[in-house]
């Protein structure tokens, strides 16, 4: 997932480059927080970890296991770990590849990193068991080509997965509403989406996606609030009964969708577009 930005935002002069899909435009050094670091207990690594327990009844029992767009490459990592994946990540930022060659490094895995654009992946038709994505389809104004491109790697029966963060205000990014309702750097196809769950769920079996499931999850304290990573750890149990609850659907942070491809269904149609990120 995107990391949030708690600070008056730096970038305002590189937002166009984001919007047009510039790969230049999103390099920078590595956070602290992006390294495979598992045992750490802040934010970041809960919701990774509540993200692999939501996934692991799901999860085929071996094959290639892609994630698009992959950033630091955390998630994929986790799911390795869980089944004997081969990994390959794929993504179009420099900073990228050396975050996801970093932590699989620290993971000591094994794992292939492509450079590609996530509206026409480098790979053949059904050649993936598990294709996923954190934080990526938010950056799209139209989100479609990609989820077909990810729909299209997809085996018979594979499971596609992707976490979102809406444009809405939840519990942890309570401080931030006034800016959220105003702000050009939140706007549709740069940081979150407007697009309401249904739409999100009337998209994935558009890509052609059968069984998608849509859970609202992440109902954590404010992030201004002291101590609120502690919190979050101590009170796990209850944090995490909260997903897939009303309650996560007004107050959560972000969505996590799945779906899987039909046995005996067609390759979603190749789109061939220019990536935007």
């Amino acid at each position: 997932m995107t990391e949030p930005d708690h600070g008056d935002h730096a970038h305002e002069e590189h937002e166009a480059r984001y919007a047009e899909g510039d790969a230049a435009a999103w390099e920078r050094p590595l956070r602290s927080s992006e390294l495979y670091e598992p045992s750490r207990r802040d934010i970041f690594n809960f919701i990774d970890e509540t993200k692999v327990d939501y996934l692991r009844p799901l999860l085929p029992p071996d094959g290639r296991a892609l994630e698009v767009g992959a950033g630091s490459g955390r998630l994929l990592i986790r799911l390795g770990a869980e089944r004997p994946y081969r990994l390959v990540a794929v993504d179009y930022a420099p900073y990228a590849a050396r975050a996801v060659r970093e932590n699989l490094r620290r993971a000591g895995r094994e794992g292939a990193v492509v450079f590609g654009d996530a509206r026409a992946l480098p790979f053949p038709d059904a050649s993936f068991d598990v294709v996923l994505s954190g934080g990526l389809l938010e950056h799209f104004r139209d989100p479609l080509p990609v989820m077909r491109e990810m729909a299209r790697l997809l085996r018979p029966g594979g499971l596609f997965y992707a976490d979102i963060v809406p444009r809405k205000v939840s519990l942890y990014r309570w401080a931030e509403r006034e800016r959220m309702a105003r702000s050009e750097q939140l706007q549709e196809g740069i940081y979150e989406s407007d697009l309401p769950r249904s739409r999100w769920a009337a998209l994935a079996r558009e890509a052609g996606l059968h069984d998608v499931r849509i859970v609202s999850a992440g109902v954590y304290p404010p992030f201004t609030m002291p101590d609120h990573e502690r919190l979050v750890w101590k009170y796990r149990s209850l944090v995490r009964a909260l997903d897939a609850t009303i309650v996560a659907d007004i107050l959560g942070f972000f969505y996590m969708v799945t779906g899987n491809r039909e046995a005996g269904s067609a390759p979603a149609e190749r789109t061939g577009l220019p990536s935007r990120r």
